[in-house]
């Protein structure tokens, strides 16, 4: 697919209702996920957007139902959208998502709305810890329905100039009947086999969790609860971190709402049950926690770690916590 071809498939995209959302330049010249409204505002080059596409999966706040008495009323609302230019990392984010939310009807609606279309150019060193590279037969264990790879001898495509090629994929019998309907049929099918490659465990997943659940090291925690303020920055920014609150909004009548938006677990409040017990009193406990769920219990859940290595977290914090330098330290505690 060329760059002519790309541009054409965007505008087919939204002719045919699809809001469209990608890789996009602010007026400070950051890459963020914004709308696509011309091809050529489209980026598709190694730059993370400071944000991650949660928001798409998993809405900061989204209505659940309404009640009125005795009647409750479903509120699923969802538009179609297609995210152009996933990368690997914020690719790997989904897949979690999709495990977690795997029979939560709300989430499952919502997705059946996204066209996912990832593409190969990883970020930075800088921006990935695990040092993640693309090679074709990691796709089968990536969720997407159309698939766009770079042809590495190339230049990054930024869709303002040249023929440059890319190879295209499917994920997805959706992703394979919009580009037929497009009329591009120079596509290869990749058949998702789940997001766990066959063979040995990540030997870094394995090491990280082997010393959280067996040899903790309170120090590490209480230098860090020193440090953090408790902001939930970090949270904001993670493309993994999941958590949410539910509460009603019932007004005089008793007629109401339910709602499920973003919540933090570096918040005071977000471990506090009935009566008032809480079961993360500190800071300490509190980042504890951050970490052993990327890096223990999300492993022992789903066979993968809860951490794409972004460096999302360490770029928002304002004390400067580096994530990169405190898996270093629980690996040679």
């Amino acid at each position: 697919m060329t760059r002519r071809e790309l541009e054409k498939f965007i505008a087919y995209l939204q002719k045919e209702n699809w809001l469209v959302f990608g890789p996009a330049e602010n007026e400070n010249k950051e890459v963020i996920v914004g709308e696509i409204q011309k091809s050529e505002e489209l980026i598709l080059d190694g730059r993370l957007p400071i944000f991650p596409f949660k928001q798409f999966f998993v809405p900061e706040c989204e209505k659940l139902f309404e009640f009125k008495k005795n009647e409750v009323r479903e509120t699923k609302n969802a538009q179609k959208t297609a995210i152009i230019g996933i990368n690997l990392l914020d690719l790997k984010a989904i897949n979690l998502y999709d495990q977690v939310f795997e029979k939560d009807p709300y989430y499952q609606f919502r997705r059946r709305h996204l066209l996912v279309v990832g593409h190969s150019i990883l970020p930075g060193i800088e921006d990935n810890i695990f040092e993640e590279k693309f090679e074709e037969d990691t796709l089968e264990h990536l969720p997407f329905d159309i698939f766009l790879a770079h042809n590495s001898t190339l230049p990054p495509l930024n869709l303002r100039g040249g023929e440059e090629g890319l190879k295209v994929f499917t994920g997805s019998l959706r992703g394979q009947r919009i580009l037929e309907h497009f009329g591009h049929k120079d596509y290869t099918h990749i058949q998702f086999s789940g997001p766990i490659k066959e063979g040995k465990p990540d030997p870094q997943m394995e090491l990280l969790r082997d010393k959280l659940k067996n040899h903790h090291n309170p120090k590490i925690w209480e230098e860090l609860g020193k440090r953090c303020l408790e902001c939930g920055k970090c949270t904001l920014s993670c493309p993994t971190c999941f958590c949410f609150g539910i509460k009603d909004e019932i007004d005089e009548k008793g007629n109401g709402e339910r709602q499920r938006a973003w919540d933090s677990c570096f918040f005071e409040e977000f471990s506090k049950v009935a009566p008032g017990h809480k079961f993360l009193n500190t800071v300490a406990e509190r980042i504890h926690f951050w970490y052993f769920h990327k890096f223990a219990r999300i492993p022992d859940e789903f066979g993968f770690m809860g951490c794409v290595g972004c460096h999302r977290c360490t770029k928002v914090c304002p004390v400067d916590i580096n994530i990169e330098e405190v898996l270093k330290e629980i690996a040679e505690s």
